[in-house]
């Protein structure tokens, strides 16, 4: 790399840190650094941190997760499977009592619906149905969107 050339990535300074760099990559980069304001503190800042890291003592383990992890594997697998609960099946004497008041519910929305429109509206918009730019089942956002 020349002066011209833009500095390396921050992945190449700490692939060059890691020693993960082939020879010639390696030559090259060192090479720039040895000239680039920018880049020598960045790799020295980032050889201490490597330096630094390396003198950290080991974690010391207290107990074996993978033994831990195998047992409660294992007690869960001992027990044997609950029974599942059967769902409650519907008698026909509670279907038939629910069946009034479903249609006496079904019957007052419709009424009420037409009640709400008019029957001299209704029957021109039926007539006017086929020239409608809406498609078939469309719904009004509001009564006086949809052309009449």
């Amino acid at each position: 790399m020349t002066m011209q050339e833009p500095c390396p990535r921050i992945e190449a300074l700490s692939a060059l840190t890691d020693d993960a760099l082939a020879a010639p990559e390696r030559r090259e980069i060192e090479a720039h650094v040895a000239g680039c304001a920018v880049c020598a503190p960045v790799l020295s800042r980032m050889r201490q941190l490597h330096s630094d890291f390396a003198a950290l003592p080991a974690p010391a383990r207290e107990f074996d997760v993978a033994a831990e992890v195998d047992r409660r594997i294992g007690a869960l697998t001992a027990r044997p499977p609950a029974a599942r609960p059967r769902p409650a099946r519907a008698r026909w004497w509670q279907a038939a009592l629910l069946a009034p008041g479903g249609f006496a519910a079904v019957a007052m929305g419709l009424w009420l619906g037409a009640a709400l429109v008019p029957a001299s509206v209704a029957m021109p918009a039926v007539q006017m149905a086929a020239f409608s730019a809406l498609p078939p089942g469309a719904l009004c956002p509001a009564p006086d969107a949809c052309p009449r």
